[in-house]
């Protein structure tokens, strides 16, 4: 749940915001009365396909109408000439200029962005330097990889010194050095610039964000920082690891408290799921001292976020049917 508060000190904030498409019966709700509270830092935007993650994306930038509702960037209206100006946006899709090099392109686009040429050539070996693109500005971007052509576009997308810095599917269709490469990148711009960024790689989200809000069938199911999330989530999953494990995983199998048990085909370590993970606990020294066995470790593993992921958005499609 998110609590009612104000939009002050938020990077970007909503009420109910809404998009519908169509009227009548025909009418679809894609968005429904969400609120977003997004803080300085990076904040990630995660949902499954058809989720409406790119649809709120368009009305913050103001791409398309508000049905119902609004929304603010740092208090002002989204959509409004003064609200754009605050905003870097790189479309999940991003079309180029091919024909022009990366330095002629960002150039160009610093004067769309008001800059004088003089001050956007500048920006724009600024940014191709910190992007690591400096040695291929003479090149046409038409001969760019596809991790080259996102980083242009997110240089881009920042050459008018934005305040907010919107990203969706920024990774998407790269292989993963170009993933890699550009998930430090945007990790570093969050000394300087706001992120809130769409993904469907959780673990690239995990990696960048501090808080995430999570979307389904246009409707925000759980939105709070990382830690909070997973502390709401235990797993129930145990892991043992001793010298004598096929024997472990045969005694562990005849005990009343032990749901299943099993060694793993990938780490060779057992994993259990307990009926009584207390009795599991307390039983486990006097099964290690009666085998005489080596304990190498027993611990219960922190649920990914791609983990905690998949479980909200089962539990939400099995509350439907």
């Amino acid at each position: 749940m998110i609590k009612k508060d104000s939009k002050t000190n938020h990077e970007i904030w909503s009420d109910k915001l809404t998009k519908i498409y169509g009227k009548g019966n025909e009418a679809i709700e894609a968005v429904s009365k969400i609120d977003l509270r997004v803080k300085p830092g990076i904040h990630g935007f995660l949902g499954p396909n058809g989720a409406g993650k790119t649809t709120t994306i368009s009305m913050l930038v103001g791409a398309i109408s508000i049905t119902e509702g609004g929304a603010k960037i740092r208090d002002l209206k989204a959509g409004s000439v003064a609200a754009k100006q605050l905003i870097g946006f790189l479309p999940q899709d991003p079309v180029f200029y091919e024909d022009m090099t990366g330095e002629e392109y960002l150039i160009y686009m610093g004067q769309l962005g008001g800059l004088q040429k003089k001050e956007a050539r500048l920006k724009a070996q600024q940014l191709l330097e910190f992007f690591n693109l400096f040695h291929a500005r003479n090149r046409e971007i038409g001969t760019y990889s596809g991790g080259e052509k996102q980083k242009v576009g997110i240089a881009a997308s920042l050459i008018h010194e934005p305040k907010v810095l919107i990203l969706d599917e920024p990774t998407a269709n790269l292989d993963p050095i170009g993933r890699a490469d550009v998930v430090k990148k945007i990790k570093e711009l969050s000394d300087r610039v706001s992120v809130f960024v769409s993904s469907h790689i959780l673990s690239e989200i995990e990696q960048m964000c501090e808080d995430v809000t999570m979307i389904d069938n246009g409707k925000i199911v759980i939105s709070d920082s990382i830690s909070n999330i997973k502390k709401s989530f235990i797993s129930n999953l145990y892991i043992l690891d001793t010298n004598m494990n096929k024997k472990f995983v045969s005694q562990l199998e005849d005990k009343k408290y032990i749901l299943k048990a099993r060694i793993d085909d990938i780490d060779g370590k057992i994993h259990i799921i307990p009926k009584d993970a207390e009795k599991l606990r307390d039983s486990l020294p006097q099964m290690l001292l009666k085998n005489k066995a080596k304990l190498y470790s027993f611990y219960q593993p922190e649920l990914s976020l791609q983990d905690i992921f998949m479980e909200i958005m089962t539990k939400e499609r099995g509350n439907k049917k």
